[in-house]
């Protein structure tokens, strides 16, 4: 089966709630890539019945292909699945929780997988014990003891560590480092270290409740009013946009201090429209923006905020994703992939189309969330743990007049080149 990716003028976000913060808190290039998108009809993979109820410890957010690895201490398997904007995050509590909490080395528990092949729900495990802001500890790497406070927990080879998002070693950890500290009983089974890290608080975000923001190039979460988000220390370029509404900001998140984010300066003056235009090279494609057909190559005026795209040609995959628009004009091409038979081409193919289309960004302002049906996503793993959880760091550019594409540029072509 063959399937229709986009190359070209607008950048897409595939934007989901918790991604590897490596890269935060450096400034990020604008390069731009080349997304293929998934094919929507492969065979679905389900979830074992078993693994509904197990504690699962986070090891990777990928929120470009909106996928989250996964480690079971207790049965020692590593699993990955897809999630989409649909999925529930949840607290240990069973509210609703944004995904900004679920990084690297947090425990939680999954729900079933959807009809488009992604999780229903992730919780936050209620199983385990975790201890925050830990600062009178010792570990003792050759007695595999961790001892917080008078207590001693042991460490096995089970036992993660992450900084900023990317997995370390235990004997990495300073001893002037503050920790979050996640066990079973007498066992450790993450350590976080959280140092550096200070807080973003949104204000006035009644206007773009239940929509995206943007902080940087790897946080993507859904806004549910005046947030107080959690982040490394560094300057981010903060993007909204909603209902016509939307703009970028830059700001200086410093440790241990909170930074008010007043979005009612984000939104500008509106309601705002886009001149969007698609492009194809699939005879007889079909486009619709919100389920209206629109033609081909002819602009369309498209309000600032989330709009569902979606492209239907006979004898290929249907491919559906949410756009987030935030600029003046911008241009969406879209050109034929064929299936990859073996891994060897894919790598080939993709490092080609990589190549040829580099320098075709118009430099416009949107994004987009991945909507369809992300199958081949949802897989489970036998590679070892340490695979998982490799992250690349983003070369540095100006951070000035950047929007949800050109935050995420250098992050995707990352990604395609590890693929």
């Amino acid at each position: 089966m063959k399937n229709i990716r986009k190359t070209s003028g607008i950048l897409l976000c595939l934007l989901a709630c918790l991604g590897a913060l490596s890269a935060c808190g450096k400034e990020e290039s604008n390069e731009p890539f080349t997304y293929r998108a998934p094919a929507a009809k492969q065979e679905e993979e389900k979830a074992d019945t078993e693994e509904d109820t197990q504690d699962f410890v986070i090891e990777q957010m990928d929120m470009v292909g909106e996928t989250m690895t996964l480690y079971a201490p207790e049965s020692e398997r590593q699993v990955r699945y897809a999630y989409t904007l649909g999925t529930r995050f949840m607290d240990k509590y069973g509210d609703s929780y944004s995904s900004i909490h679920f990084t690297p080395g947090q425990v939680v528990q999954i729900g079933d997988i959807t009809a488009a092949s992604a999780l229903s729900s992730v919780k936050m495990s209620d199983q385990v014990w975790n201890q925050t802001d830990v600062t009178n500890y010792k570990i003792d790497m050759e007695k595999g003891i961790f001892t917080i406070g008078q207590t001693q927990y042991r460490i096995t080879s089970n036992t993660m560590a992450f900084s900023q998002d990317a997995s370390i070693s235990l004997d990495m950890i300073g001893t002037d480092d503050t920790l979050q500290v996640i066990g079973k009983d007498k066992e450790v089974w993450s350590v976080i270290v959280t140092t550096g890290h200070g807080y973003i608080q949104l204000q006035n975000s009644s206007i773009f409740v239940d929509s995206m923001i943007c902080i940087g190039n790897r946080i993507f979460t859904k806004i549910t009013g005046d947030m107080l988000l959690e982040v490394p220390e560094g300057t981010y370029a903060i993007t909204v946009a909603n209902k016509g509404y939307g703009g970028t900001g830059t700001y200086t998140v410093a440790r241990g201090e909170t930074t008010l984010v007043d979005l009612d300066q984000l939104k500008g003056s509106g309601p705002k429209v886009c001149q969007l235009t698609v492009t194809s090279e699939v005879a007889g494609a079909s486009v619709y923006i919100d389920g209206q057909q629109i033609t081909v190559g002819q602009a369309v005026p498209v309000t600032y905020g989330s709009h569902t795209l979606k492209v239907v040609a006979e004898g290929y995959d249907d491919w559906q994703k949410t756009l987030i628009v935030n600029s003046e004009s911008a241009t969406i091409s879209l050109d034929l992939a064929e299936s990859e038979s073996t891994t060897g081409d894919k790598q080939s193919e993709e490092d080609t189309s990589t190549s040829s289309d580099t320098g075709k960004s118009s430099g416009s302002s949107n994004s987009s969330t991945n909507s369809n049906k992300s199958t081949g996503s949802t897989s489970k793993s036998s590679s070892s743990r340490s695979s998982s959880s490799k992250t690349s760091d983003s070369s540095s550019s100006s951070l000035t007049d950047t929007d949800y594409l050109t935050t995420i540029s250098k992050m995707l072509s990352t990604l395609l080149d590890e693929n």
